[in-house]
């Protein structure tokens, strides 16, 4: 090529002449055409920050695909499209989750149910967006906002107020959390199933630190003034009953005579909810309930531990008109720990006991229903000061 400027041949790849110093003016580089009927990519400006806008072909109406950062992204997911082409370009995140909640429920237990129900509260800001324009940063916000004091909202998803002020609540626990990411976790699987999505967004979002800590199971001493309160304080039975059995609260209310079998002189209760090894676990009765479950179960409700109507309880009923009384009138309704005990901390007492037996890993896990003796090591059994003492000072 020639010099702009003193005419002189130089090379083409010159962006300045050697010569004379001209800057030479080079083409602009055009973007590959695509074939007619393969849909387009083009540059909006009015768009800040994802510039690149992806459409569906005309014959197919013309949809609008997303926009994207850059160029490549936007080729990448029209290619998608044209490989697996959907006709749900458009669908919110609500209506994805009322989509494949059936789905995901299919033969699943009903905590589950609950499970998913109380996390996709958490993600209702994010209900009337457009499914395929949400990214990892949009549920980390939700997340990140969550872990702090947060207001309440409203199904509007505009904050509760009272007084003029809104109503705050305190940080969701990091199981909560993990709630909510696995539920975002089980959209993406059902939406790359049916071709609506082919990148799992929640993969990437990042929940607090797991406290290694265990939670407080009762305390020996704690233990025996349930036992000695047995047939005096009110529901102390069933509080001494979970402590050797290690049901969670809706597996004991739940609880029916189907569920017990007795032969040669052995009682046991068989099955549970919530996982596959839950649900086929044993628990042998000890002697020292036996008592107990004999005299709840000739009250001939219709489940095992009934209300004076002979109907079930409901969790929360349970932990507010029983549990805690119970444990207020025993005097132990909090112990040196923080933290308040729970039901679920006798289902930590039970795993403490199980150790303190030197109970076998296979055991263990069957009797509390995991699949992993670590989930239990590092979540359950509570090693308190008495519980090491044998293990420095033998007796």
């Amino acid at each position: 090529m020639k010099c702009k400027k003193c005419k002189k041949d130089i090379d083409g790849q010159y962006i300045y002449c050697p010569f004379c110093g001209k800057k030479q003016a080079s083409a602009k580089r055009r973007s590959t055409k695509r074939g007619n009927g393969t849909g387009s990519v083009y540059r909006r400006e009015d768009i800040k920050g994802s510039p690149w806008v992806a459409r569906t072909p005309a014959k197919k109406g013309r949809e609008y695909i997303g926009a994207f950062a850059t160029e490549r992204e936007a080729r990448d997911a029209l290619e998608v499209y044209r490989v697996s082409p959907t006709t749900r370009l458009n669908i919110t995140l609500e209506e994805i989750y009322k989509e494949c909640l059936p789905a995901l429920l299919d033969g699943k237990s009903k905590q589950l149910g609950d499970s998913y129900r109380a996390a996709w509260q958490k993600l209702y800001p994010l209900r009337k967006e457009k499914f395929k324009e949400l990214r990892t940063a949009h549920y980390q916000d939700i997340i990140d906002m969550l872990k702090t004091d947060h207001p309440k909202l409203d199904n509007h998803g505009k904050p509760v107020l009272k007084d003029g002020k809104p109503i705050m609540l305190p940080p969701l626990s990091r199981s909560s959390l993990g709630d909510v990411k696995t539920l975002i976790h089980a959209i993406y699987r059902y939406a790359a199933k049916n071709d609506i999505a082919y990148r799992d967004y929640g993969e990437f979002i990042v929940l607090p630190k797991e406290n290694s800590n265990v939670k407080p199971a009762f305390t020996d001493f704690e233990l025996k003034a349930v036992e000695k309160s047995v047939g005096t304080v009110p529901f102390a039975d069933c509080i001494y009953f979970l402590c050797y059995t290690g049901l969670r609260i809706t597996e004991f209310l739940q609880l029916n005579r189907f569920k017990v079998y007795e032969k040669n002189g052995v009682c046991a209760l068989y099955g549970g909810i919530k996982t596959d090894a839950g649900k086929n676990k044993i628990v042998p009765v000890h002697h020292k309930i036996k008592p107990i479950l004999d005299e709840w179960m000739a009250k001939g409700g219709e489940t095992i531990f009934c209300r004076p109507d002979k109907k079930p309880y409901t969790a929360n009923n349970f932990r507010k008109n029983c549990f805690y009384p119970a444990l207020e009138q025993m005097g132990i309704e909090k112990n040196e720990n923080p933290h308040r005990l729970t039901p679920h901390a006798t289902r930590r007492t039970f795993a403490t006991l199980l150790s303190k037996a030197d109970v076998r890993e296979e055991d263990f896990i069957a009797m509390m229903g995991h699949s992993d003796y670590k989930v239990d090591i590092k979540s359950y059994i509570y090693q308190s000061a008495e519980k090491l003492q044998p293990a420095v000072q033998p007796p």
